[in-house]
């Protein structure tokens, strides 16, 4: 069972570097660090961000009782690929746990607890509607 939220939309009639610039934009609005933005394919771009301090996550799944459940216990990574697809640009996004050992998304098996879970896909879901909204804001026409 995949964790997080993902989606896929079409920016009908715009340009890869204004939909790239808007969503750097809103991941940055919305407390993201992009860690890695590279070359994919011959015309798009796959972008990495992280959300969340790993200091303050640490502590507060360590000293704080049910600390995992907290938003500040939590870390994110969204990983998206945008890419032009004739006239139009086609943006993928995926916001998912995100674990510092591995670099790579949280697998099923590692997850701490159904609790934990059901409070990582909310918090997914919640900021990738955040980001989507944001870079609708910009005035990218997703549909």
């Amino acid at each position: 069972m995949p964790q997080g939220a993902a989606a896929q939309y079409v920016a009908r009639g715009d340009q890869l570097n204004r939909v790239l610039a808007a969503y750097e934009r809103a991941l940055v609005d919305s407390g993201f660090e992009i860690r890695r933005r590279d070359p994919w394919g011959p015309a798009g771009f796959r972008c990495k961000a992280i959300w969340g301090s790993k200091a303050t996550a640490v502590l507060v799944k360590s000293f704080v009782p049910f600390g995992s459940l907290m938003k500040s216990g939590k870390r994110l990574g969204a990983e998206a690929e945008i890419y032009q697809n004739g006239a139009d640009v086609v943006f993928r996004v995926a916001v998912v746990p995100y674990m510092e050992l591995f670099d790579s998304p949280e697998i099923f098996l590692l997850s701490q607890g159904v609790f934990e879970k059901i409070t990582d896909d909310g918090f997914s879901r919640q900021k990738l509607t955040e980001i989507l909204g944001r870079v609708g804001a910009l005035g990218v026409r997703l549909g």
